[in-house]
């Protein structure tokens, strides 16, 4: 660490590699013990799958849903999607869109937090 005179000062630079482990010094995640890191690999790993069919399937009804009912093709029912946007689909759609948003959004945001607390809780915590 660099000195100033005579006092160690912290380098206000940002480590990628590491975070804080709770207690102020900075820890790599080199250092982590190994089932954290397949806990860590697991949950990112799901978060990316659940996340990419969440959002591929709002990405193809906003550009192939039309904005205006279509009774002929059974497109009568409204559902929201990215930033808001009106669009029709068919009851099954609907129904799919709905169990993605009731369900996968709430899991997506639980592994985001399990992931977090992976990382921030101490990995060898100080006795008080």
């Amino acid at each position: 660490m660099p000195r100033r005179g005579g006092k160690q000062v912290r380098s206000p630079r940002l480590n990628l590699m590491g975070f804080f482990d709770g207690w102020g010094q900075l820890q790599h995640l080199g250092d982590l013990p190994l089932w954290r890191k397949l806990m860590l690999g697991c949950i990112v790993g799901l978060w990316v799958l659940l996340g990419t069919r969440h959002v591929s399937k709002a990405a193809d009804i906003y550009a192939s849903a039309p904005h205006i009912p279509v009774p002929e093709a059974k497109q009568v029912y409204p559902v929201h999607v990215e930033g808001g946007y009106l669009r029709y689909v068919t009851k099954k759609e609907a129904e799919e869109l709905e169990c993605l948003n009731t369900t996968i959004g709430p899991i997506i945001g639980v592994l985001a937090l399990t992931m977090g607390l992976l990382l921030v809780l101490p990995c060898n915590p100080r006795a008080s």
